[in-house]
């Protein structure tokens, strides 16, 4: 069973190498243990402290496959960007030419840099091991978030935004950054990925270009990536579409993988959620779909998904061991949602 909980300082060394196995991209997930070191802080001073509305607060989780006692995934909540450094995305605009003098009417597609989700949450870091990409665990992962953001809600923003990682080739080499960025930066795009990950942000507002890029100027191959997600992360970016995420024209700055957003209420997980007492816990598992079911409190915060019984009252049962991963007994309360 895998058990979604808080990050902590014990998961250094199982999130580092998650870190190294991610690749290049993941700019929330750099193999650097400084950095983790501090993400691991950061999350743990976000869980404990009281808020009012949302601020810098970040919320990192892990995935714990209980048989082998091991982290084998991660997941994040960013609970705003943009509001004390700009969170720079390019925004696909078309603009229209028009010639009386020839009779012709034109659009062309630019590039234009902004700060477009300042104050929204994010959801980030999403990554789990290759062997554990079955049985819905991806879902599973990224869907706890939303699960989270359910319960405690006035943590959050009333948007959520997702960058998307790009595409690179098996190489290493980025299409759009060989045809844009390094034209600005004059570095490779692994250096520019990692300054950023490491929250360095000063160099992409010195650097960047202020004025609109005109798509049609950049290398085909440069143009072809625009708003395309990297095929490993395909599945995660349908699954967010699913959940009520949109694209709507912004891509990532570096690789030109796409931005998706949606209104954090009207996410499915959030929105078809509910809280619900446990009434029972049995000696083997029920039969039914798979739930994913999560404590109500922010202290010990435990996520699984597990199949459940609906007792005619409306309450719910569980077997002994989801309740054991849980924490939990019968009279406690649980938030749920069918994975």
């Amino acid at each position: 069973m895998l058990l979604i909980r808080p990050v902590a300082a014990g998961d250094l060394d199982d999130l580092l190498a998650l870190a190294a196995a991610a690749g290049p991209g993941m700019t929330n997930l750099p193999a650097d243990r400084a950095f983790l070191e501090r993400k691991i802080a950061a999350s743990e001073a976000s869980f404990a402290c009281s808020v009012e509305r949302p601020g810098e607060e970040t919320y990192c989780f892990v995935a714990e496959d209980l048989d082998r006692g091991r982290v084998v995934g991660t997941c994040a909540i960013i609970a705003t960007v943009g509001l004390t450094r700009p969170f720079w995305s390019y925004l696909i605009v078309r603009l229209a030419h028009t010639s009386q003098e020839l009779d012709r009417y034109e659009t062309v597609d630019v590039l234009q840099l902004v700060n477009e989700y300042r104050g929204a949450s994010e959801v980030a870091s999403l990554f789990l091991a290759p062997a554990y990409r079955r049985d819905h665990n991806g879902r599973f992962l990224s869907r706890s978030r939303f699960l989270f953001m359910g319960q405690f809600a006035t943590r959050f923003a009333d948007t959520v935004m997702a960058e998307m990682r790009g595409v690179h080739e098996p190489d290493g080499r980025t299409p759009f950054w060989e045809g844009l960025g390094r034209h600005f930066f004059d570095m490779e795009f692994r250096s520019a990925d990692r300054l950023s990950s490491l929250g360095k942000y000063q160099f992409i507002a010195d650097l960047m270009p202020k004025y609109p890029i005109y798509i049609r100027l950049l290398p085909r191959d440069a143009q072809a990536v625009i708003g395309q997600p990297h095929p490993d992360t395909r599945p995660a970016y349908e699954l967010l579409l699913r959940e009520g995420f949109r694209f709507e024209g912004c891509v990532d700055i570096f690789d030109a993988g796409p931005t998706i957003h949606g209104p954090r209420d009207q996410l499915r997980a959030v929105r078809d959620s509910r809280v619900c007492e446990l009434a029972r816990v049995l000696d083997t598992p029920p039969a039914g779909p798979r739930h994913m079911l999560g404590t109500t409190g922010l202290a010990h915060y435990r996520a699984c998904a597990a199949p459940l019984a609906w007792l005619p009252d409306g309450r719910i049962a569980v077997d002994a061991a989801t309740a054991a991963a849980l924490a939990v007994d019968a009279g406690d309360r649980l938030r749920i949602v069918e994975l």
